[in-house]
């Protein structure tokens, strides 16, 4: 039963504590206290009893049945000054309902709207964490989507706006049944004993953020590095039991076992950091394109204090002895100062170091542990660039491939991209490498085909449909593509009635792939490359990727070790959405948009979800460019208010214009 009454009267209600905030002749609360069993209630009237009685010609008799049922009654009770009254200061309450709240008299969109921000701000300290808020508002009030015919925005209440401002937000929109209150009768039009149009009414149920844990920003071990890139690295989505990236991987693993014989790799036999000479690129991107970049200087120094993480960390493991081949020490080289490149974060995580100070980095075929406390990286090639891994593919010379196996492993990939609610510039990959030497290279990519396909399809829902993509058919510039044989990749795709997702890529490795350790005249391998996060998306039907990465424990406690068959229920609802434009002339050097959105993320995090080019012209007579891009601020886990959102647009703005040297407007 989806009402105001199922949510008070659901078994965890059974004997919690309730506040009616704004009651007029008290008749709802009646209707309640008759239904509800062990729970307590309090009702409260803005107005004193006097005023009360004077009113509502049945508030006498609702008070008296309320008080004989043991209610507790209060007076007096200003909305927006709830934390500080002297019956409700210190107390929590469960659930607490504010029924069609008013300023009174005539209606005022601006006053009603004040009333509702100072009553979130007002009644926050008082809900217990697990508790709930209830608003009920007349039909087309509250904004949002629910509500038939739907206002304009900046003709109702904003409800999910205002909230934000006592750190709550939108849960549900249900309908308010008058049906189910056989006493209540809606009272106090224009502060009147007079009724009021309930029908289309709608409840908004409010909820706290719950974040599992905080992760410290002083954990990042340099201010160069990104911090949107670093946090999301350490959180290993893949090894948390709770995590639905993590459920799925198990998941196809046990899948596959049936199918094949498997051999799972650790993630320390994959390095995170790879040279430029061991990657390929393709024609399409150019070299390197969608890589973030780290570059090691031996000449350079930016003076990276490693007290920090001395104070956070221990390293497990000494730095490398220092040799004649290895004596000069190389240095992080930050590059915030320098406009043409933008330095990201660099921590390798294996499963068997605990330590974040330590760096897997594939050297000339192996993989090199480096430990980052003293600040230095010994034993590199002074002159190297180094690249962050955008594919697993990158790393498959330092894997110790199976013969007759399907190999699987999976970890975390980072590539630039645009910012869009799903498109994320970390995600998780899962490859499945098959070396075969007793059948031809046809017969064994026909059988990873078939056999990924029906491994796929047991978990895609039965309104998705699953599709076999050519080369031809799709247009794609991945980084995956070079390390396959052209002519044998093929793509799985999903769709929907709202979107298609390129779940897969598949094909037959290029030779030179193998590496000297098991490159075989005889070999034949075959791959495969899985997108875990859109697979999760579209198995658990999460509408917002960005979801993956909250720690919020509304979205974990949705699910469990065990697949489960339940879509996912989104615990934030038609979040507020605020749209900031930002224009400037571009530094005639030159513009790198993917800096932008790297500065964007690190500010703003996953609260922005879109960014778009709105308008680009060149000046006829000095011949600069200027663009405008707009930002559209929205959260898919947190409370997100107005001044928030304006507070990061201020800080983008001069990020922008000091590392970009571009000139506002």
């Amino acid at each position: 039963m989806h009402t105001v009454l199922a949510g008070v009267m659901n078994r965890d209600m059974s004997d919690g504590n309730i506040l009616l905030v704004g009651e007029g002749d008290f008749s709802f609360a009646l209707s309640l206290q008759q239904q509800l069993d062990r729970a307590r209630l309090t009702a409260t009237s803005y107005v004193d009893e006097a005023s009360v009685l004077q009113l509502h010609q049945n508030a006498r008799k609702n008070l008296a049945a309320l008080k004989e049922l043991g209610s507790e009654i209060c007076h007096g009770v200003d909305a927006t000054q709830l934390e500080t009254h002297s019956v409700l200061k210190g107390r929590t309450f469960d659930r607490v309902i504010f029924n069609f709240p008013h300023t009174g008299g005539k209606s005022n969109i601006k006053r009603n709207r004040a009333l509702l921000k100072e009553f979130f701000r007002s009644v926050a300290p008082l809900l217990h964490p697990l508790g709930k808020i209830m608003v009920t508002l007349c039909r087309g009030q509250g904004g949002t989507p629910a509500d038939q015919p739907i206002r304009k925005w900046h003709d109702s209440w904003q409800v999910a706006s205002m909230a934000t401002y006592g750190g709550l937000i939108l849960n549900e929109v249900v309908p308010f049944r008058l049906e189910d209150y056989m006493d209540y009768k809606s009272t106090g039009f224009r502060s009147q004993d007079k009724s009021f149009h309930t029908k289309g009414a709608m409840t908004h149920i409010f909820i706290r953020p719950r974040p599992r844990c905080n992760v410290d920003e002083t954990d990042v071990p340099h201010p160069g590095f990104n911090k949107y890139i670093w946090t999301r690295i350490k959180r290993r989505l893949n090894e948390d039991p709770s995590h639905p990236i993590c459920i799925l991987r198990h998941r196809l693993e046990e899948n596959f076992r049936d199918k094949f014989n498997i051999f799972i790799l650790p993630s320390i036999s994959v390095p995170l950091i790879i040279p430029n000479k061991f990657l390929k690129c393709s024609k399409e991107t150019g070299p390197y394109d969608k890589h973030y970049t780290l570059i090691w200087d031996g000449k350079s120094n930016c003076g990276m204090d490693a007290t920090p993480l001395m104070s956070l960390i221990e390293a497990k493991k000494c730095l490398p002895a220092v040799t004649a081949e290895n004596e000069s020490e190389t240095k992080f080289h930050d590059f915030s100062q320098h406009t043409h490149c933008h330095t990201l974060c660099n921590s390798g995580i294996t499963e068997e170091l605990e330590s974040f100070t330590e760096l897997s980095v594939k050297k000339h075929c192996n993989t090199k542990t480096i430990n980052l406390l003293d600040g230095s990286l010994t034993g590199l090639p002074c002159t190297d660039t180094f690249k962050f891994r955008a594919t697993l593919l990158e790393c498959l010379s330092d894997m110790k491939i199976q013969n007759n196996c399907l190999n699987i492993v999976t970890g975390e990939v980072c590539h630039k991209c645009e910012i869009e609610c799903n498109s994320l510039p970390v995600y998780y990959e899962m490859i499945g490498v098959h070396q075969c030497n007793s059948c031809g290279q046809e017969c064994s990519l026909e059988a990873l085909k078939r056999e990924l396909f029906a491994v796929i399809r047991t978990f895609i829902p039965v309104n998705v449909e699953l599709h076999w993509l050519s080369e031809t058919d799709v247009d794609t510039t991945s980084v995956i593509v070079p390390y396959f044989k052209p002519g044998t990749v093929c793509y799985v795709s999903a769709s929907d009635k709202n979107s298609n997702h390129l779940l897969a890529t598949l094909g037959c490795l290029q030779d030179e792939n193998s590496g000297s350790c098991i490159a075989r005249s005889h070999m034949h391998m075959c791959a495969f490359v899985l997108n875990l996060d859109v697979l999760a998306q579209i198995v658990f039907d999460i509408s917002d990727r960005r979801l993956l990465w909250t720690n919020d424990e509304n979205f974990y406690c949705q699910f469990s070790s065990k697949m489960t068959t339940i879509p996912y229920q989104n615990f934030s609802v038609y979040s507020p959405q605020y749209i900031h434009d930002m224009s400037f002339w571009e530094n005639p050097g030159g513009f790198d948009e993917y800096i932008l959105w790297d500065i964007i993320r690190d500010i703003a995090e996953d609260n922005v979800k879109e960014v778009s080019l709105i308008d680009m012209f060149t000046d006829s007579k000095s011949g600069r460019v200027s663009r405008c891009y707009r930002l559209i601020y929205q959260s898919c886990d947190k409370a997100l208010p107005y001044h928030e959102s304006w507070d990061m647009q201020k800080e983008i703005r001069l990020t922008t214009e000091k590392i970009l040297h571009v000139d506002l407007r």
